[in-house]
Formats: C-alpha cells, structure tokens, sequence
C-alpha cells in the first residue's frame, strides 16, 4: 500500500484526463439551508466516488474527513447523510461525540428548525417529489417507515455503556444485527487511544477511552453495509501508527492552513504588552467597542464578542469581578489619560493600538463612557467555570452568539470552551496573566481555541454578503472585523511555546503590522494638460431624510408577517416529544394582544423608545409606535400549521417567541434602512488631482480570493498612469487584454489612460442606496468629447450576485435622465460588460468592448 494517503490519489485520479469527477446531485444544494463553498463540494466529490465503487463495502466502508476547524464539517456530514439515504437507502444514522455541549449544538442544527445553525433547509426536506421527515430516536423500529430518516444522537461514553450493559427497550448489539446504519464520528480523534503508538503513556481517561474503539469497530462490522464516518480538525498524523491507520480512510483533507490562506477565516494577529491584567482588559474592552463603532460607521450591524481565559477558576472568577469594577468606575478622566498615553506610546500608523487610540482622542468620552456601561455589565456576560454553567439557558446563549437578540458581550472561561463551540463573532480573546502557566499543553489548548475564534464574521457591505476576507489588500479600516485579536502574555518562554502550539495547529499568525506595496503616479501624467484640468464625474447622492421615515413600509419592514411553525418553536434537547410536520397545512392568524406585543417590546433593548426615536423619528411616543397603523398598530402575522394543530393550541411562550421573531426581522431592518444615501442621474466632475494620486496596498501577500497579488511594471506603458500595477491574477489578464488594444485606441481617439480605482471613485445606483467602486476606469478623449469607461473585471463566483452592478453600468449610456455637469466640454459615460475568466463572458465582454468603443 503506498505511504499516500486517499484523499491524494482521488485527487491524482480526478486530474486524470480520462476521469471525470463525480458531480454533487442537485438534491443536496436543494436541501441545505446554506451555500456550499467549494472546498465542501469537492468533499463530497471525493466521498460520492469511493462510495460508486464495487468494492465500498470492503474499502471504503470506514472514511475520515479531516477538515479544519470552521470549514463546516457539520455541513457536509449533513450533505452526506442526504446521499447515502437518497443513493444508498440509509435510514438509520448513529451520531456520536464525546461532548454533551456538542450533542446539544447537533441537535439544533439537524432538527431544530428555529435554530439559526440549521442545516438542512427550513422549509422541509424533499426528494423527488417525496417530503422527508428526520426523527429523533433512542433505538431504531424494526419496520421502517417510508420516507424517514432515523437519527439517533449520543456521546461516545452512553453508547458504549448501552451497549456493553444492556437494558429493556434499550440499544443493544442485537437489536443492531438486523439494521444497516451508518456511524457519524464527531470530533473522532478521541476514539484513536486504542491506535496511538505511545499507548504506555495513556492516561486512566485514555485507558477507558480505548474500549470505546472497540465498541465502534465492532458496531461497523456487524452489517456489511455498515458505515462508519469520522469527523476531525484534530487528528496527529505524524504519530506512525495514526497514519497507518487513516492513510487509505482520509477521503478528503482541507487543513487549517489551506483554510485561512484561501480566505475562509479572520486573520489572526497577536498581541503583546507589558501590561497587568486590569489594563490589558480595558483596552480589550475598549478594542472591542471600537470594532463595533466602525462596523456601525459602514452600516454594519456587529455585536463583537471578548472571552477572557484564564488558567484557574478562582483567578477567572476574581478578574470577572475586577472587570465589572473597571467599567463602573470609568471616568472621563481615567478615560483621556488611557487615550493620550495610547496615543504617545503607539505611533505606527499601521498599529491597530494607534488607529484605535486616534478614534477615541476624537470622540465625546463622556458618550463612550455611557455606552461601555450599557454594553458590558452582569446580563451581558456569562462565566463559563460554575458547576451549572452546562445549563439549557447558557448553552443557548453560546451558541447562538451572533444573533441580534443575544445580549452576552463577555464569556470568562477556563477550559470549557476548546472543543465542540461554533462562535462567529469572537474576535478578542485575552489571557489572563495572573497564575498562567507557559507549558506546551496550556499553549496547545490556547492554539485550538484561537482556531475556533478564527472562524469568519459574514456581514453586508456595500450590497455584498460575503462568506470570505475582503480587505487583506486594503488599507480599509474594516480589516479589524476581519481580525481576530489575542491579546497574549509577553513573556518569551511562553510565547515560544504558543507560536509553537500555532504552527503545529497549522494556524497563519502575523504581528500588529503589514507590507506595503506603493504605486505611484508617473511624473509625466502629474504634468500633463488633461490630468491637471481634467475631472472623473460621479453621480450625485442625497440624504434620506426623517421625512422619509412614516411608516414601517419606508424601513422595507412588512406589517404582513408570515412564518412557519417550525421555524418559530424552539425544540428542546432531550425532549421525547415529536415534531409536528407534515405535507398538508393550514394558515391561521396569530391574535396579538397588546400585553404579548409589550412583552416582546420589553425583552429587546433595541425598542426602548430613546432609541428606537433615533431610528424612527416620526414617532412621539411609545404608544403610537404599539397603536399607529403606519407602524404595529396594523401587524399582522400569519402561520402556517400542519392541519392537525390551531393557533389556539401554541403556548404562550410559543406565541412570544414568534412576535420577538417578528421584532427581530423589524430590528434589522429599520437598522439597515434608516438614514442611507441615495444616488441621483446627475453626474459632477471632481478633479483628477483630488481623486487619483499614489496608493499603498498593505497585504499579507494572499488576496481574498487566494490569487497572490503581485506587482507588475507599467513604466514603460504610458497609457497606464500609475508606474506598477498591483493586481490579481484576473486584473492582470484584463489589463493583458488592453494593452492588445491600446494601439488601435490610439488611432481613434487623443488621450487614452488607464486609471486603476483604489477606493477612491465611487458611484451609487440611480434612485437607489446601493453603490460600488469600479476597479479601472478608461480615459479617453478626440476632438470634441471626453469619454469616461467603467471597467469592473469579476470573478466567476461574484458574477451573479453582483449582476446589478452590470446593469447599472450598461445603462448609463442609455438613460434619457442621466445628466452630466460639465462647463466647457462634451462628456460621454461609458459602462462595458464584466469582463470575466469565463472564455463565454470574456466573449461577450470584448464584443461589447469593441463595438461601444470604436
């Protein structure tokens, strides 16, 4: 058997020019409520075909997928079991971890259809035409029913204790024997004591761990379709005996590494000071608001999260009480004498302590004061080390983290939180100083936290919701929620150790600062005639107004509201109960009294009148807002029910969970919508000097799409303005593509120059609040007319989403109320087609390139 492992032989085996890789059926994408990315399509590419194979009852029967923490493991083990019920007739599925907090977080995201982390899609699965149900089970019926998917859901520990001491009605090997099923392994690595070559060292957990290998291997093979299927971001493959055990299961690999550097995941930055842990604290604290403020700065609505850790409970316990000290005992004062020292002491620009500590110096701290009290006090923070911390409510709260009714800002912790804990918007995580210890074990537990923290926030900006970093080459300052900041101990035997425990967990670090790349104007362009005198026009924006704020309507908020039943009931872990569902519904009208409505009022901050009034002005009072047909006076929210249930029958709770919903999608909106710009058909010039001068590109060499940026060399190219290009792989194909044409341009027009857009040349959609920055513009110029030419080279995978952008360019030249304010010359604008990678698009992109432009 050769030393590769099998995810690189399918690999070698689909770049094969005779192997076509197996394609991801079509109900799988229909069937998820999320997209999935492309490193999760070709895991299932890989799996799909060793299970097409005669021999997967024999060779392929047991498979590990070996993914990085937040690559969406949980994803694609929900995809496979689509496939092998779909392909394979699998019903029966075990899932097995050795965590009950991990346990409760599966539950959620494959049952729970109220749960923002559920995974299959929320309006039911179906299958050629067929709706199928998932139910929750303790042991497997002997009949199955048709269109069932059975799941039973366990720790590591409870399955082998049922199995190896038996019980009435219980699991039993057995009542296994005349089922095939397939095992799901979470977190697998704890199952491998039996396999590790160092056995002599095990631990007395580890001894009992390893009959837990026993149990499982014997479970596979008591079926010949049985499978086994792991799961693992943690799984040592330079232990010998571990790699011989998974060189031929490791159906797909996708490490951590491969993971940050193609963007997936926050870049992650350490910093160190010589500070106490009450001062590291504060500025935590104070790093934290300032994510939030310049998230709230670009239309962004973040709740950033700090977890405090700790090496001991008592000393977590003492720095969460000196931390609520520090908050209520903030001042004005103490405040400013922070600020001016920050600012003294950090003075590279580059530093986030220098941009930081700069925003503050510039702000009313009375008011950052007032809003660190709001935000940071006991309702918002959980203490992860009490014996009852396990608790329904608290296990809730962690995972659910992002949402906008969560209120928890800080977690103070120990080691509960390592494993098995999905968290977005963590981005600073602070070790306590006090009794640290800098041993290699205390590091690598602190390595696979900081990999959990690494896990990408997804947020809007500027009309675009990406899953990916968007700012690695842009001195932007939204890197910092792009950024997950851990705020170390500067001692040196325990930051060896920690870069150590980083590089062994395949996590990318960099220090508080970046490289540069510097494109410059070209002397000659700075002198010549058309950039002295020239202008670059952009539409006109205008500011909505409070008078355009009267109703919900003007916020795109509905007072119409319909929602499913299962989307609005919690399910309980644990709960025999079953979900009601079914094919056949009914819609039912929720009766909503005032007490309900109030109620739900007072359970979110956001709708407390001071600030509610500051996003909708309009309003005089809290009862208008509750009685006025042009906002909840009218609210109507309708369900839908299977036939067998009626509105009467919801639980008060039920009924309150579905109006906080309601709120929750209100909240957002009015958010999102109030106070935006919005862009008008009139065209000003603004002048070359003022728009276009030299840029910086501070990066860490990857962009976000995983194409190394680079510099190319324009000094000899006069029609391009900037002496280096700094581009991607795409950008430098488009301007291949203009320079092929550059001669002929010259023929037909004066002046032609290629400007590339560095953030600075923005147009906003006409009537509306959507706008972008195109990445070149064409300047040209003949005898009578000056011509201004949009270019957006696109990337396949933006080219759909970003299609209004498109249209929104092609229509310039068309629109009868598009005019231009120019003084004394004639001005043309110009949109041209996408320009694409996609040999299609491409074509299409030079036919309109050349029949627009000569």
């Amino acid at each position: 058997m050769t030393n590769e492992i099998l995810h690189s032989r399918i690999e070698e085996r689909f770049n094969d020019i005779f192997e076509t890789p197996p394609e991801v059926p079509s109900y799988i994408y229909d069937n998820l409520s999320h997209h999935l990315r492309p490193y999760q399509e070709q895991a299932l590419r890989h799996f799909i075909y060793t299970q097409r194979s005669d021999a997967a009852d024999v060779s392929f029967n047991h498979l590990l997928f070996h993914m990085a923490t937040g690559s969406g493991k949980t994803l694609v083990l929900a995809a496979t079991i689509l496939y092998l019920y779909k392909e394979h007739n699998q019903q029966n599925f075990i899932f097995f971890v050795n965590s009950d907090a991990i346990i409760k977080k599966t539950y959620d995201n494959l049952t729970n259809k109220s749960s923002s982390k559920y995974l299959f899609a929320r309006d039911g699965i179906e299958i050629d035409g067929e709706r199928i149900s998932v139910q929750v089970v303790d042991t497997f019926p002997f009949i199955s029913a048709e269109n069932t998917i059975y799941l039973k859901l366990t720790t590591i520990q409870k399955l082998h204790m049922d199995l190896t001491n038996p019980r009435e009605n219980g699991l039993t090997y057995e009542s296994l024997e005349d089922h095939k099923f397939v095992l799901l392994a979470d977190e697998a690595h704890h199952i491998n004591a039996l396999t590790r070559s160092d056995k002599k060292k095990l631990t007395t957990r580890e001894a009992q761990e390893k009959t837990w290998e026993n149990t499982v291997n014997r479970l596979l093979h008591l079926y010949p379709e049985n499978r086994l299927i792991e799961y693992t971001a943690t799984i040592n493959l330079k232990d010998d005996t571990l790699f011989n055990k998974y060189k031929d299961k490791i159906v797909y690999q996708y490490d951590l590494k491969r993971f940050m550097q193609h963007g997936y995941s926050k870049n992650v930055v350490l910093l160190r000071a010589n500070e106490d842990d009450n001062q590291k604290m504060l500025h935590a604290m104070l790093l934290s608001q300032y994510r939030k403020y310049v998230a709230k700065e670009n239309g962004i609505d973040l709740k950033p999260i700090v977890l405090f850790k700790s090496n001991k409970i008592a000393i977590s316990k003492e720095a969460n009480a000196s931390f609520f000290e520090i908050v209520r005992s903030l001042t004005v004062d103490q405040l400013t004498r922070v600020v001016e020292h920050g600012k003294a002491v950090h003075q590279n620009r580059n530093s986030i302590w220098h941009k930081m500590f700069q925003y503050y110096s510039e702000q009313n701290l009375a008011n950052i004061i007032q809003d660190l009290q709001w935000d940071f006090t006991e309702e918002t923070t959980i203490n992860a080390n009490d014996a009852s911390f396990l608790s329904e409510n608290n296990t809730l709260l962690l995972n659910t983290l992002e949402e906008v009714n969560n209120p928890i800002r800080t977690i103070f912790a120990v080691a509960k939180l390592n494993e098995g804990w999905d968290v977005l918007n963590l981005f600073d995580i602070v070790r306590i100083s006090e009794g640290a210890s800098n041993t290699k074990m205390t590091t690598d537990s602190e390595a696979q936290l900081i990999g959990r923290g690494a896990r990408y926030y997804p947020f809007e900006y500027e009309g675009e919701n990406a899953y990916i970093r968007r700012f690695d080459t842009s001195p932007s300052d939204l890197k910092v929620i792009e950024t997950l900041h851990y705020h170390t101990i500067n001692e040196n035997s325990y930051i060896k150790n920690l870069q150590k425990s980083l590089e062994t967990a395949n996590i990318q670090v960099k220090e508080d600062a970046y490289n540069r790349l510097e494109a410059k104007v070209k002397p000659k362009v700075k002198n010549a005639d058309w950039f002295k005198n020239g202008k670059i026009y952009v539409n006109k924006v205008i500011p909505t107004t409070p008078e355009d704020y009267q109703s919900l309507d003007s916020y795109n908020v509905s007072s119409e509201y319909e929602v499913n039943y299962e989307s609005s009931i919690e399910q309980l872990f644990g709960s025999n109960q079953e979900t009601v569902s079914g094919n056949k519904r009914h819609e039912q009208e929720l009766n909503i009294d005032q007490r309900l409505l109030q109620k739900a009022i007072q359970r979110n901050k956001f709708y407390r009148f001071n600030n509610l009034k500051q996003y909708v002005p309009s309003i005089s009072s809290m009862k208008e807002f509750l009685e006025s047909d042009n906002f909840l006076g009218n609210l109507c929210i309708r369900i839908s029910l299977p036939t067998s249930l009626s509105v009467d029958q919801l639980s008060p709770q039920q009924r309150l969970k579905i109006v906080e919903k309601f709120l929750a999608y209100a909240e957002k909106n009015i958010r999102s919508n109030y106070m935006k710009l919005k862009g008008t058909p009139i065209f000003e010039g603004i002048a070359f000097s003022k728009l276009i001068n030299d840029y910086v590109v501070e990066m860490n060499k990857i962009t976000n799409m995983n194409e190394v940026v680079d510099t190319r060399n324009m000094r000899d190219h006069d029609w391009y303005i900037y002496d280096k290009a700094i581009v991607n792989n795409l950008e430098s194909n488009f301007i291949d593509f203009i320079n092929d044409y550059v001669e002929d341009l010259k023929e037909k027009y004066n002046d032609v120059y290629l400007i590339r857009n560095e953030r600075k040349i923005k147009i906003v959609e006409i009537d509306g609040t959507r706008g972008f920055m195109p990445d070149f513009l064409l300047y040209m110029k003949d005898e009578n007319t000056t011509y201004q030419v949009f270019l957006e080279p696109k990337g396949g995978h933006l080219y759909e989403q970003d299609k209004w952008k498109e249209e929104f360019l092609m229509s310039l030249s068309s629109r009868s109320d598009v005019e231009i304010l120019s003084e004394n010359e004639q001005v043309r604008l110009i949109g041209i087609k996408f320009y694409s990678s996609s040999p299609e698009l491409k074509q299409k992109f030079k036919e309109d390139f050349i029949d627009k432009l000569f």
